[in-house]
């Protein structure tokens, strides 16, 4: 074998090995289209109030009045805060503000399906998988709509 040869295999698989140790951002957002404010009630896989006792600034949701796509939302840097109205062992229930975009989770690779249980939206519960189904696609970011 030739020394060309050599090195171009061995760089080729660098840069495989590279590509199996990368991740994207992924984030779930909610829009309320609605004029009105919803109560939605997210209940997770594992004790969310110890994870916030633990992790306060970890857990976060931010919202933004209007409609807007995830890249709009992460151009904005004063994002405003939603306060949680109730934080039980393993869920949170929040207000979601009218004509508003809500960011619910932060994760990498989608993985907020695996640590989300359900979402409770109007009295309506979904599974992580029944709510990317009903969830629009946008490079990466997941949008549910309540319409």
């Amino acid at each position: 074998m030739s020394i060309k040869a050599i090195t171009l295999g061995f760089l080729s698989s660098i840069f495989v090995l590279m590509l199996l140790g990368c991740s994207y951002l992924t984030e779930f957002y909610i829009q309320n289209q609605t004029g009105t404010p919803k109560i939605i009630m997210i209940n997770y896989n594992y004790p969310i109030s110890k994870a916030i006792k633990d992790e306060p600034a970890g857990f976060g949701f931010n919202y933004e009045n209007g409609i807007l796509s995830p890249r709009d939302f992460r151009k904005i840097k004063n994002l405003k805060s939603i306060e949680k109205i109730e934080v039980k062992d393993s869920a949170i229930i929040l207000e979601v503000q009218p004509n508003s975009t809500t960011r619910i989770d932060r994760s990498h690779n989608g993985n907020w399906r695996y640590r989300i249980k359900s979402v409770e939206v109007n009295g309506k519960t979904f599974s992580p998988e029944e709510l990317k189904n009903k969830t629009k696609f946008i490079s990466n970011d997941y949008v549910y709509k309540i319409e």
